[in-house]
């Protein structure tokens, strides 16, 4: 298990550190200071003084008051911020009962307090890394997106957004502007330039047909060597071992028993659970925990039947809770963040259906490259369609938008399907070459039971069934934005056909036609 560290922290002792905390209690108290403002400002000195104990944290100013930000403020509605609270609350309260006894003589007592307020210290100390893990995770994992599709060029930019922004609402509504929404809006000038769409009739409708693939074109087709971060390679090295993947194991398992995880009335999806075991096990404590786990085990079967076995075991058993409420506090604070940053990410969007928001949540929740990648080019597509339907605003009795989405395979992955038994009678009956494209076929079948059916038919063997069905699966798909203007709609509002249909075209850029120009290019198609 990969140990992520702030290098060179320099890091308080104990007793300057109660100093710093008494300090700020006593100050805010003189000021009358309301209570929930009074936890809120204690958090914020907290977290400021106690940066050099937590790993990787931001080095970037906005990114540090983002991370404050987000615990202190954004975050206070969300049901899993009422352990922040409690935990928080228990802090405060050991302060306060710290400053009363540090004078007296009940030595005692003073130090089982201030045991209580180390306890709540580490708490919060690892509920901050966890929202650390997960923002620096998120972060660079778009960061490799946005550079695997637009190239170093997009590095700097996206630094500079990061310089610029918190990672909140305004971050992401840059970021979408400027690597998904320029592009897509410079992709349409550039189909309608270079005579890429296509004007086809079918019957009482004209139809303006924009192929994606000539939006999407314009991000690289193959991946760039790309390093990975140090917190990335750490995520990576999760249960990549026996060892690791007992850690995660016992994790999991820790915060399933722990029901620390909550989401309002629903109960927290194990699929959910397990992610953020996952970003947690980042964090040394779990191996630790395992390490003082297995250690236990040992020292309870050699102590069996030792006079003083039943303390050693008590004391082991509060070693064991405590390091498991440090795995539930760094949770607290992954899920916090990944709930944050979906409701800013939908805010930046600021426009979405119900099924964009379900199919970006899922996106985002799962957090990983290839998992943004894909809301990458989900993006990509909704943002075109938007354009296209702001193209025809004001129109739409005339006009109307359709997605055809049709999946495919690649020619080369096809042909290599003849040395397990395809032939060219079998390819026929199962694809279309796609006009447009001679890198695609075209599946004939819409569903995989059709096509279940269809090679049942055929009585493909076994081995190239399997196959084709994962070719199907794999998701790939032509994606072609269809424009409907309907000719009798215009026919009913003016006698100048040919005139409004201009002016239709002219709102996607497409110059004047004559009658000459569309009786051409509906006779080419």
């Amino acid at each position: 298990m990969s140990e992520v560290s702030q290098d060179g922290a320099q890091i308080p002792d104990k007793e300057k550190r109660i100093d710093f905390y008494l300090n700020v209690l006593a100050r805010l108290k003189e000021r009358s200071t309301l209570r929930e403002v009074l936890e809120r400002e204690v958090f914020l000195e907290f977290i400021k003084y106690n940066n050099n104990r937590i790993n990787e944290f931001p080095l970037l100013e906005k990114q540090q008051s983002g991370i404050i930000a987000l615990l202190c403020h954004r975050s206070t509605d969300l049901p899993a911020h009422e352990y922040i609270k409690k935990t928080l609350s228990e802090f405060i309260l050991m302060i306060g009962r710290y400053s009363r006894l540090k004078d007296g003589k009940d030595k005692e007592a003073l130090e089982s307090i201030r045991s209580r307020l180390i306890n709540a210290e580490t708490l919060l100390i690892k509920t901050v890394q966890g929202v650390v893990y997960a923002s620096c995770l998120i972060s660079d994992n778009f960061e490799e997106v946005t550079l695997r599709h637009l190239g170093e060029p997009a590095l700097k930019k996206y630094n500079g957004l990061l310089e610029q922004h918190e990672l909140d609402k305004d971050f992401w509504q840059a970021l979408i502007d400027q690597f998904i929404t320029q592009e897509v809006e410079s992709s349409l000038t550039d189909i309608v330039a270079n005579e890429r769409y296509s004007l086809t009739r079918d019957k009482s409708y004209l139809i303006l047909r924009f192929p994606f693939d000539d939006v999407s074109k314009r991000f690289a087709a193959e991946v760039p060597a790309i390093d990975k971060t140090r917190i990335q390679t750490a995520f990576e090295q999760v249960a990549s071992d026996e060892d690791s993947a007992e850690v995660l194991k016992m994790t999991y398992n820790s915060l399933q028993e722990s029901k620390v995880l909550v989401q309002g009335d629903e109960p927290v999806s194990n699929d959910v659970v397990e992610r953020i075991a996952r970003i947690v096990c980042i964090d040394p404590a779990t191996t630790k925990f395992k390490q003082d786990y297995d250690n236990a085990m040992e020292a309870m079967r050699e102590s069996a039947y030792s006079a003083d076995s039943a303390e050693q075991e008590a004391e082991m058993a509060r070693n064991l809770q405590f390091a498991q409420d440090q795995i539930g506090a760094c949770a607290v604070g992954v899920s916090i963040t990944l709930d944050i940053v979906v409701r800013e990410f939908l805010l930046g969007l600021k426009t979405f259906t119900q099924r964009d928001e379900k199919i970006l949540t899922v996106y985002l929740r799962r957090f990983g490259v290839e998992s943004l990648d894909k809301l990458f080019i989900y993006l990509t597509e909704v943002k075109f369609s938007s354009l296209l339907k702001s193209k025809m605003q004001g129109e739409e009795s005339k006009m109307q938008l359709r997605v055809l989405k049709r999946r495919r395979a690649s020619t080369k992955a096809v042909q290599a399907l003849h040395e397990i038994g395809m032939t060219r009678i079998r390819m026929a009956r199962l694809w279309l070459k796609d006009s447009t494209n001679e890198n695609w076929l075209i599946f004939k079948q819409s569903t995989a039971k059709e096509l279940v059916a269809e090679m049942q038919l055929l009585a493909l063997e076994k081995e190239l069934a399997t196959a084709i069905l994962r070719l199907f699966e794999k998701g790939d798909y032509k994606v072609e934005f269809l424009v409907f203007i309907s000719l009798q709609a215009v026919a009913k509002a003016t006698k100048d056909i040919r005139g409004k249909l201009n002016d239709l075209f002219i709102r996607f850029g497409i110059g004047e036609q004559s009658d000459e120009q569309i009786a051409k290019k509906l006779s080419a198609k």
